[in-house]
């Protein structure tokens, strides 16, 4: 579905994406997870062909994708999207429109559950509704792939709670590729199938959440004991107060070990230790 080969994106001579390859084949919802400056937008709006490679190749559906790219099978929605400042009604019913594909009943079951007045105008709606419209204009444009950066931007808790339901029903309603990108690490994990990091322009972890499960800990204990524990796994960061250790693995749990205590890994706390250049590796 998605396929990135070596792919290098430079401004001038700095490289925001550096040499990532990865392969998307199976339709599901996924995590792209980075921190501030770490290349998510970049890594989107090049997957949306919105802006060129410095080096490499994009397919999506075995589709070169570029600026000069027609048609593509992608829908991506950037955060603070902005539209003409016509009523909400008007901008739904002109994508509907120009996308014989478009799913018109979707987006007006969505407009009724977040009760969307569609005579405002876009520019008079709140931050967070009119992440909500684009949100809405995005999914129900039953691409092949749907991008969505930050989608939850101005959403109080219970609308990030209402749109991961939006997100589900409409994975539900057409099965398809759909990537976001968002900062709320724990809300997601209940929606998503895999997972994305990367880290300083390069991709740093690409699996399932339930591998990634069976496979993160934290070790705790006497210095000398935890480190006994873990001789041989791969540990992606340590915390250390006097005498004590905590360590951070992503591997097979240690053995059977009554000196040391093992735990699992929250997702954040693995995004956390993975990125914080303290030696954290895979």
């Amino acid at each position: 579905m998605i396929e990135l080969v070596n792919v290098t994106k430079k401004y001038k001579d700095v490289a925001v994406l550096k040499n990532i390859t990865l392969k998307i084949e199976d339709d599901g919802i996924y995590c792209l997870l980075g921190r501030n400056g770490a290349g998510k937008t970049t890594l989107l709006k090049s997957i949306a062909g919105y802006q060129n490679i410095t080096k490499g190749t994009i397919k999506v559906s075995g589709k070169p994708i570029s600026t000069a790219a027609l048609d593509t099978p992608v829908s991506y929605i950037e955060n603070f999207a902005k539209h003409f400042n016509l009523p909400v009604h008007t901008l739904l019913d002109t994508a509907s429109k120009v996308n014989p594909e478009y799913d018109y009943e979707f987006a007006l079951e969505m407009m009724k559950r977040f009760e969307l007045d569609g005579k405002k105008k876009f520019n008079h709606l709140s931050l967070g509704m009119k992440t909500m419209v684009s949100t809405i204009i995005c999914l129900s444009s039953n691409k092949d792939v749907i991008l969505l950066d930050e989608p939850v931007l101005g959403f109080d808790a219970l609308m990030r709670v209402e749109f991961y339901d939006m997100l589900s029903e409409s994975f539900k309603r057409k099965p398809r590729v759909i990537i976001v990108s968002t900062h709320i690490i724990e809300e997601i994990a209940k929606t998503i199938h895999k997972l994305i990091i990367i880290d300083k322009g390069a991709l740093r972890f690409f699996d399932s959440l339930s591998s990634l499960e069976k496979m993160t800990f934290s070790v705790s204990g006497l210095k000398d004991d935890v480190k006994s524990a873990i001789e041989n796994l791969n540990v992606i960061g340590e915390d250390s107060v006097g005498g004590l250790l905590t360590a951070y693995i992503y591997d097979n749990p240690p053995l059977n070990n009554q000196s040391v205590k093992v735990e699992p890994l929250s997702l954040q706390d693995f995004f956390i230790h993975l990125v914080s250049h303290k030696g954290g590796r895979i």
